[in-house]
């Protein structure tokens, strides 16, 4: 097999420059889609990888997540920490649209942070899937970088560095769990 070029070849690098760049900005553009679902293994209907507010706020969703947060009263008095505490921290958290204590507890951690103040846009929500060996997984593998092994998982950092994190249950509740991790 004989590979022609074209008789002009800093037209043919210049064509090349062009494909590779748009290639480049192709692949960095692209983002893993918000609120993705898929099926699990129990044939439910669940969310994966990243979700937003209105992934958790709409359709059968929204039928767990808003009657909750809506119930839920802040416990300020155990709510030590101020909004000025969080204006440097993201937070990541871990959920499982299949998980009865995400379904109780990500709609209270939502109500504290709004009653904080808390920037949203410093916020990641990352939905996992439960395979039927119990392993955690989502479509961007982020649950393997954080080694998190039960959901909800919040995890707060800081410059790019863990300041804490409140695994499955908080020790105390949500609000003191929160307070502690921010005021060290």
């Amino acid at each position: 097999m004989q590979i022609i070029l074209p008789q002009y070849p800093g037209i043919y690098l210049a064509s090349m420059r062009k494909l590779l760049i748009l290639l480049t900005f192709t692949f960095y553009s692209c983002e893993a889609p918000m609120n993705q679902e898929t099926v699990n293994y129990e044939g439910e209907t669940i969310l994966v990888g990243d979700v937003n507010w209105s992934g958790l706020t709409e359709g059968t969703y929204g039928e767990w997540f808003i009657p909750e947060y809506q119930r839920y009263a802040v416990y300020i008095d155990a709510l030590t920490a101020s909004p000025e505490q969080l204006d440097d921290v993201s937070i990541k958290v871990f959920l499982g649209t299949w998980c009865e204590d995400s379904r109780f507890q990500v709609p209270q951690f939502y109500k504290i942070l709004d009653y904080l103040q808390f920037d949203h846009n410093q916020l990641e929500l990352i939905a996992l899937e439960r395979l039927e060996d119990r392993t955690l997984v989502s479509p961007g593998g982020k649950e393997k970088v954080y080694q998190v092994g039960f959901v909800p998982t919040y995890i707060f950092e800081r410059d790019g560095k863990e300041l804490g994190r409140i695994t499955e249950f908080p020790e105390v509740s949500l609000e003191a769990d929160i307070s502690k991790i921010l005021n060290q």
